[in-house]
């Protein structure tokens, strides 16, 4: 069975959240997830897609202000992407902003992956910039 729904920090599943984090976003750039300063996740939504009771994809919503989301830390297993899980991820997160009353979502997204967010109604809304050695862009969506 696979499905998306949210976790906390306290869930069995959140260590594999981390794993994936680190094989997918940290590793191919020599860096270790577990030097980060993760407490504050555990006021963030984390939304896991499940597989086999494996999450193969992640992704969190920080509050930024009293309208508005930060997406973060979006990873998919290498064997699914491309396969709709970031996409049923990210649909996931968006009815979730609405329901909670958020107007808007905003994420800095690697140059590489601005095309996948441009197909789901995110707008590039910024300078390219540098975030952890590769060029990134600000997006956001203001949602209905």
């Amino acid at each position: 069975m696979h499905s998306v729904y949210i976790i906390t920090t306290e869930h069995s599943l959140y260590n594999q959240v981390i794993d994936l984090r680190q094989r997918v976003l940290r590793a191919p750039l020599g860096l270790d997830i577990r030097n980060d300063d993760l407490a504050a996740e555990q006021e963030q939504i984390i939304f896991v897609y499940e597989e086999d009771h494996e999450v193969k994809g992640c992704v969190l919503l920080q509050q930024y202000d009293a309208e508005t989301f930060k997406l973060r830390q979006m990873a998919v297993d290498a064997t699914l992407q491309g396969k709709g899980v970031g996409t049923q991820l990210i649909n996931a997160a968006d009815l979730y902003a609405v329901q909670v009353g958020k107007h808007r979502i905003l994420l800095h997204a690697r140059e590489t992956a601005v095309p996948f967010y441009q197909r789901l109604g995110y707008e590039v809304t910024g300078d390219p910039f540098t975030e952890i050695g590769l060029p990134h862009r600000t997006m956001e969506k203001l949602l209905v």
